[in-house]
């Protein structure tokens, strides 16, 4: 009786292997399909078509929430290098609480508190921000009241802003912050890009800002039919920043008893799937050297792990991931790469929405 549940488990298990080995397999030699056509079809292909869209003008306006807290005056600062490169316009926005509007009026009987708000905004944008910098940048403030999620989608839709800029941990509330809640749920829902500043970023020097990122792009790639899509959106990035850029993969190791894992050949299997993957990145990356300087790495393990490691050791300077819910029930949800990057990530995290339309 033990015999067979095992030879059941065992076929049920190599069966699923197999299949998403033949749909790897199918997928990488479409996309080399694109870069080493057959001799037999090279008559009859059409002749390569240009690109259609519009070379991406970069981001045009930024927005940056902040809560008045030191992390937040860092996050300000990779706003203004954002904006600086870009010569786009940078609004700086602040959520009141409503329940502290609410007992201040009651307590202090202070009904100013959103007027003071917007003073002290000002201020912390004079004290963050070099003069030089303010006057040539388009800085605007807003001043909201309400939950910072809502708000901050909100002004992002109303300003038409193309970028938002925050940092992952700010003032509310204990080692939870602003990470648990504001950051995960406009990773969820935002349709536009969200420069993520993790606690322990480097802080950026005047000089720095002028230059960042001055160091290599590194492309967290999920391999499959829209690989080409997202390679091809960091390439535009990492072009418009000047900065090279590592396209990553990372093949999860399957968690499984060590007797399960030899019986069954999964550190072969692994190994076959780094090997599939290098080339698939090699693939991509012969398509986005037409555009910017690329290079591929290739690892087994956490992604989360992986990705911030290979980040570190190339000195990056920041992060791409795309958000894109995956399919199925038991699929991850949209963001959950991100945010498990940015758990782990000291170096910034630029999320971007699959369905993000570049103006």
């Amino acid at each position: 009786m033990a015999k067979s549940a095992t030879a059941r488990l065992y076929n049920a298990a190599v069966h699923t292997l197999q299949k998403r080995d033949r749909t790897e397999i199918r997928i990488i030699n479409a996309i080399l399909s694109h870069i080493e056509p057959s001799p037999r079809r090279t008559r009859r292909r059409r002749a390569p078509q240009t690109r259609q869209q519009a070379v991406w003008r970069g981001f045009r306006s930024v927005l940056c929430p902040v809560d008045f807290s030191e992390h937040s005056r860092q996050a300000l600062r990779y706003a203004e290098a954002v904006a600086r490169r870009g010569r786009a316009t940078l609004t700086v926005l602040y959520v009141n609480d409503p329940f502290l509007i609410a007992a201040a009026a009651a307590a202090l009987h202070d009904r100013t508190l959103a007027r003071t708000s917007e003073r002290e905004l000002r201020d912390f944008i004079d004290a963050t921000l070099p003069r030089p910098s303010r006057e040539r940048l388009r800085v605007t403030t807003s001043v909201t009241t309400g939950a910072p999620a809502a708000e901050i989608l909100k002004a992002a839709r109303r300003g038409r802003h193309d970028l938002i800029v925050l940092g992952t941990h700010g003032l509310t509330g204990a080692d939870r912050m602003l990470m648990g809640s504001t950051t995960a749920t406009l990773l969820k829902h935002a349709s536009v890009p969200i420069l993520a500043i993790p606690r322990s970023s480097p802080a950026l020097t005047p000089r720095q800002r002028r230059a960042w990122p001055d160091g290599p792009v590194v492309a967290a790639i999920e391999l499959g039919a829209a690989s080409e899509k997202d390679a091809t959106l960091a390439a535009d990035i990492a072009h418009w920043f000047g900065s090279p850029l590592l396209l990553a993969h990372v093949v999860p190791e399957m968690a499984t008893p060590a007797w399960l894992a030899s019986t069954l050949g999964f550190r072969q299997r692994d190994r076959a799937r780094l090997a599939r993957a290098e080339r698939w990145l090699d693939a991509l990356a012969a398509l986005t050297r037409r555009h910017v300087q690329t290079t591929t790495s290739a690892a087994c393990g956490n992604l989360a792990d992986e990705i911030a490691g290979r980040a570190s050791a190339s000195h990056a300077s920041l992060v791409i991931t795309v958000l894109r819910s995956q399919r199925g029930g038991a699929g991850s949800a949209r963001g959950a790469v991100s945010y498990e990057l940015l758990s782990h990530a000291v170096t910034p995290v630029l999320a971007c929405p699959a369905r993000w339309h570049r103006r």
